[in-house]
């Protein structure tokens, strides 16, 4: 697999399958895509290696990323995951402050997204959060030519432009990059390299054609 050739250190299974089965297939729903968006905001600054050792720990702590529950989450309970030092290892969220309260914060924030296109239009399959993520891409997956993972971005004209207008919406930890790996980890654009059974797969599955 060509990602073990760029993985700093060993590789644990749990990543092994995460780039083979998760990373570049396309992940629809609201829900999903929230989850996705808020743990890509708590990688910030650490890598995904270690958020993906804690996801079941995320799940728990923000009731599986339920919206509206996120929403709802009050003070006490978001003191309580940042004071929390019971837990440790892949038990335990990363205790950063505003990471934490971003989670509601975002919720908050995706409400509105939903309320406003329900006022709009008929609701997306998908929902209307989904449609908002996806709309920059077209609504379907780009297949990427690169010749070898080091010409990889970390990021694109698509991915700052949703960095731009989730900030512009409020929403927090929604950089750049940070967008632009929730674009490819979602199957938005699909970077395995040029050739590699992986992207070889991808190419069957959106028809291929790449964009």
């Amino acid at each position: 697999m060509w990602f073990e050739s760029c993985f700093a250190g060993k590789m644990s299974d749990e990543y092994r399958l995460y780039m083979r089965d998760e990373w570049g297939w396309e992940k629809r729903g609201d829900v999903p895509l929230f989850e996705k968006l808020c743990l890509e905001g708590a990688q910030a600054g650490l890598s995904w290696a270690t958020i993906l050792a804690k996801r079941q720990a995320y799940r728990s702590a923000f009731h599986n990323f339920n919206i509206c529950r996120c929403a709802e989450m009050s003070d006490d309970e978001l003191a309580m995951l940042v004071e929390d030092t019971t837990r440790t290892g892949p038990d335990a969220i990363v205790r950063h402050r505003g990471k934490i309260e971003a989670v509601r914060h975002n919720a908050r924030m995706t409400l509105d997204l939903i309320a406003e296109a329900s006022t709009c239009k008929a609701a997306s399959p998908h929902g209307a959060f989904d449609e908002f993520l996806w709309s920059f891409v077209g609504g379907a997956p780009r297949l990427n030519q690169w010749a070898s993972f080091k010409e990889i971005p970390t990021e694109s004209d698509e991915g700052n432009a949703m960095s731009k207008e989730l900030k512009r919406r409020g929403y927090k930890f929604v950089g750049p990059k940070i967008c632009y790996s929730l674009m490819q980890s979602c199957g938005m654009v699909i970077d395995h390299p040029l050739g590699t059974p992986e992207w070889q797969a991808a190419s069957l599955r959106i028809g291929g054609m790449p964009n």
